[in-house]
């Protein structure tokens, strides 16, 4: 959902073209998601196999309805490397819902056909490499260079990364669908490009020009740690084959994943609301360190990195599951506030404020 929504801002900066309605479109997206994300946990939690297909069609009629809305305005006049990357990440989505849809229908019937371990590979595989790297590598090339004023990243980085992963994710599934062997190399190349991508943003980050204290840039580092975990642990499952380190795996790259979100939460919802009261001429435009204060971000980090550290241990120690779900409960705690808060800022000047006058 929040990569969805950053999507929405994202095309209306990058692509020159606002999405049509955005509202009344964004509702319908989000309505569907969550009686779909409710209704695929109500599936796993309480055995009702209907559930599943309830969960299939909603979060698949979701997914396609973002997808019509935002890849023709992906595909208009403007094109440059990210754009390109927001097209590619989409179309993996759409995969990863079709693959999904393929798995809820097995697991409402309650039948496993031979290749389901395949299909679930390419599932997870599309979903965390397609869609989630692909997305936050390319959003990267803009954001951390425009926020954090770092030098641009190479334009062989930019023209590349969604091939190499693209041809990567295609016969790493293609291989394990015809039982070829070496199906782990592809692993070894998607996982050298993603510590390449650790590498780079981490030295830009540091060598940053704008070297102010900001909280935003401990989850981009948090993020980096964590998918440098995931990989290393991933490595480790192909040559031991202990399926815990998998897990493992998945799970700090979940973590990645939220970390890299919340950072540029931190960063974006200030900026969209100094941004959009300053365009309007309002004089009483707060600025951004107080819309979001960076005590209460700092809180979110701390919040963040006990439940990240938590759930990684849980999986040795499995008890520890309910520490990590209560600090989980207080991290989107704090994040719904954050963005309550902002909200309310921005809804309030709108309001009562005053605007410059231009009287000739």
């Amino acid at each position: 959902m929040g990569m969805i929504g950053a999507l929405f801002q994202m095309q209306s900066v990058l692509g020159g073209a606002p999405i049509s309605s955005p509202l009344g479109n964004s509702l319908i997206i989000h309505t569907l998601l969550t009686a779909g994300i409710l209704s695929l946990a109500s599936a796993f939690i309480l055995g009702t196999p209907e559930f599943f297909i309830v969960a299939g069609v909603l979060m698949g009629s979701a997914l396609v309805y973002f997808a019509q809305i935002l890849l023709p305005l992906l595909f208009g006049t403007l094109s440059h490397d990210t754009l390109r990357g927001m097209r590619f990440s989409i179309v993996a989505l759409l995969a990863t819902a079709l693959l999904g849809i393929v798995m809820a229908t097995s697991y409402a019937n309650g039948a496993f056909g031979e290749h389901h371990s395949i299909i679930r590979t390419a599932h997870y595989s599309l979903g965390l490499l397609g869609w989630i790297s692909a997305l936050i590598i390319y959003v990267s090339f803009q954001v951390v260079e425009m926020f954090y004023v770092t030098t641009p990243y190479s334009d062989w980085c930019k023209h590349n990364v969604k091939r190499i992963l693209g041809f990567s994710i295609f016969f790493k599934i293609l291989w394990l669908f015809l039982a070829l062997p070496f199906a782990w190399v592809f692993d070894a190349v998607i996982g050298l490009l993603l510590i390449g991508f650790v590498i780079t943003t981490t030295k830009r980050l540091r060598e940053r020009k704008r070297r102010v204290s900001d909280v935003s840039i401990w989850f981009w580092f948090a993020g980096m740690g964590l998918l440098t975990f995931a990989v290393g642990a991933y490595w480790s499952y192909l040559i031991l084959d202990y399926a815990l380190l998998e897990a493992m795996s998945l799970i700090a790259f979940g973590l990645f994943a939220l970390s890299i979100i919340l950072g540029m939460m931190g960063k974006i919802v200030p900026f969209l609301v100094w941004f959009h009261l300053n365009a309007s001429g309002f004089m009483e435009t707060p600025i951004m360190s107080t819309i979001i204060p960076q005590k209460r971000l700092k809180l979110t980090f701390w919040l963040f990195s006990t439940m990240a550290l938590v759930t990684l241990v849980s999986t040795l120690y499995p008890p520890l599951l309910s520490l990590a779900g209560l600090s989980g409960t207080a991290l989107f705690g704090i994040i719904l506030f954050n963005l309550i808060t902002a909200q309310r800022l921005y809804a309030h000047t709108l309001k009562h404020g005053t605007k410059f006058s231009f009287n000739a």
